[in-house]
Formats: structure tokens, sequence, C-alpha cells
């Protein structure tokens, strides 16, 4: 079906684009993801720049070095406008061949139409960080990946009316994809308090972010996979960013967290397809968090206080209330849940899941996975993890 494999062939090709600029990447981790998204108050020092720059500070005193390795892709067709544009092509083509048959021509109609508003959401990330802690300045270098591809369907009425005209259709098809490639040091210090058992902690990442971003629009029966050619395409541009976190330990069991990411708005504006523009947005975003943790058990929880778009020109925007929790045994494997709240109508809440294993205390993997109570809303995250 010519939508879906536009929508992984933009998908692929982000990928590939993201991987121009540098070797390697780095990714919100899949503990966290199985945790409901949650980790300003909760990540590790090894995964603190992808939720709070002052988590570096977060590490135990037989850590001297850590490595971490992941990929995570989710899809969203609440829709369903995977299956209903691929019936939609299977009438197309038999319509073609029998232009007069008036069975066809109403089903024709009726596919059409069940496409109308019909929205497509594939969110992908890859990355790579290493870190060495240390009381006097612990750091982390990083680089992230994350690719947004949108994919819209917009039927107009004349297509309706009359007998079915698909070589002159005026119902489109738009895929959009935008992504993200930031290279950078997390740098963060804790203070000793004051007051007994009480600590401030303090990070910034400076980066560079590489930013893409490509629009394809055709109507539905021009949309040809072979006419999307990236390569000569895309748009791209290098700017300088940053990010921010503060992180305060009332107790050495509690951990409050703010954490401020993409501090300096961003926009690119996309190639002209089919008389139409898109611009990317990397929009700051803002998080507060807190977490309990007794060694044996975790239990986290994250605000956005902003919400995240994507697309100036797309009613897109997302922005969750999370919660999750882990046990821990022995620090040999772990069993993690979660729940993520939609605070938007772009986005259904989502139930969250995931373990990890370090059997030998160095080496470690993760698995994290969720599920939308919209229909078609899934994803699942993996990492490979070594602390020495």
């Amino acid at each position: 079906m010519k939508l879906i494999k536009k929508a992984r062939l933009t998908l692929a090709i982000g990928l590939v684009i993201t991987s121009l600029p540098a070797a390697a990447f780095g990714v919100s981790d899949s503990r966290s993801l199985a945790m409901g998204g949650t980790g300003v108050a909760s990540s590790s020092y090894l995964m603190a720049p992808f939720h709070n720059p002052a988590q570096a500070v977060n590490y135990s005193g037989s850590d001297d070095f850590g490595f971490l390795l992941s990929i995570g892709a989710g899809v969203h067709d609440g829709d369903d406008l995977y299956n209903k544009i691929d019936h939609f092509q299977d009438v197309d083509e038999a319509l073609e061949n029998m232009p007069d048959d008036l069975a066809l021509q109403d089903e024709w109609k009726q596919a059409l139409r069940a496409i109308d508003n019909g929205q497509l959401n594939v969110d992908t990330s890859i990355g790579l960080a290493a870190a060495i802690p240390n009381k006097h300045l612990s750091m982390n270098v990083f680089v992230q990946a994350n690719v947004a591809t949108i994919a819209l369907s917009d039927v107009a009425e004349d297509d309706l009316q009359g007998q079915p005209n698909p070589d002159n259709m005026v119902s489109t098809v738009q895929g959009m994809m935008g992504g993200t490639v930031d290279a950078g040091i997390t740098l963060a210090r804790a203070i000793e308090l004051p007051f007994e058992g009480q600590r401030l902690s303090v990070g910034a990442t400076p980066k560079a972010q590489h930013i893409v971003a490509v629009n394809y629009k055709n109507t539905v029966s021009g949309f040809e996979e072979d006419e999307f050619d990236l390569g000569s395409e895309y748009q791209k541009k290098t700017v300088f960013n940053a990010d921010f976190g503060v992180s305060y330990l009332p107790t050495d069991s509690i951990t409050l967290g703010f954490a401020a990411k993409n501090i300096f708005a961003q926009e690119l504006e996309t190639n002209q397809s089919y008389g139409s523009k898109a611009t990317f947005l990397v929009e700051p975003k803002y998080t507060v968090g807190a977490a309990y943790s007794n060694g044996v058990v975790t239990i986290a929880a994250d605000y956005d206080i902003s919400k995240t778009r994507f697309f100036r020109e797309v009613e897109h925007e997302t922005q969750f209330a999370r919660v999750g929790v882990e046990l821990n045994a022995w620090d040999w494997a772990q069993l993690r849940a979660g729940y993520s709240a939609s605070m938007t109508d772009y986005a259904s809440d989502m139930i969250t899941a995931g373990i990890g294993f370090k059997p030998f205390g160095a080496f470690g993997f993760d698995l994290g996975a969720y599920y939308g109570e919209e229909e078609n809303q899934v994803g699942v995250s993996a990492q490979f993890v070594i602390t020495l």
C-alpha cells in the first residue's frame, strides 16, 4: 500500500540522514519508556542527557564509567489510516480495469470518504551515550537522534460527485518528516546544602543540533513512492542549542527535578511539494518530576509543563502526565510498569511495561514497550548498557 510504504521509506531515510553528521546516537532510554516515560527525577547518571542534565550526579560509589546504546520506535494510527488507504488502493486498481462497474464506483467513493482527515504518526529514536561520573564534575557525552513522521489525508468533495475520475483527483495525501540530531556533553555538579542530608544538583548540556525536514504531497492517485527523492528535496541546518536541569534531594530517598530541553526555539521550512510547504518545529520543553527510591522500589512521576508540537501547519500536539514504578532484585533484574495520561486530544493514554537484566553487574539489556488506549498505538524500545 503506497502511503504506508511511503511512511516506511520516510522513516528509513530519516534514520539514514541522521547518521550522516555523527557516528552514533542517543535516545530516551528503555527504562524510562517502561516506567511511563518518567525520568526527570528518576534517571541515572547514564540517562541524564535524555531527561535532566542534573541527574548526571545520580551514581553509586562503584560507578566509574557507563555506556548505553538504544533504539526505539512508535506508531499511532488511531484513524486506522493504514488499512483504509490499503483498501482504497485495491478498489482504485479494480476500477481502472472496470471503469463502468456501478458497484465498484460506489465502493470507490465509500473507500475514499473513509480516508478523509486521517492521520498516521511514526516516531523513531536511536541513541548512544558514554558517561564518567565523579564528585567534582560529572560528564556525559552523547548523540541523540529523533525522527517524527506524519502522514495526512484530505478528501475533496468534488471527487465524490458524479462518476469517479482517478486521473483528475483533487483529494491529497501529504507526508512530512522532521528530525533532529543532538551531539553534546552534559556537565553536572552536586552542591551539599547547609541542611543535614539535603543536596542540590545543577546540570547543563550545550549541544550542536542538526535539523532536517522534508515534505511530499500529491493527489491520492498520483502519490508515488519513487517521486519522493529525499536526496534532492530535504532541507537542513545546524544550530546551537542547550538543555538545563535542577535536582533537589530533601532526603536520601526523595528527588525533585526540573528540566528545560531545547532552550532556544528553532524551526525549519520544508521544500515545496504540490504547492504546499510545512514548518518543522523544535520548541522548548519544560518538565517537572519527583521520585522515591530505596534501592528495591522506585516510584516516579513526571508532568509536561509545556506542549510539544512537530509541524506548525498540523494540529497535532502532545502533553503527558506520567507515573512509573520499578522493582529491583539485587541489581540483577528489574521489573517495570507505568502509565502515561495524555493532556491533549491528539494522543491517547498509554500503559507501559518492561524488564531489565544485568546478571553480571557490568553488562545489561533493557526492553520497554507501550500500548495506547486507542487502537493502533504501540511502541517499543531496546537498549544495551555497560557500567563499570
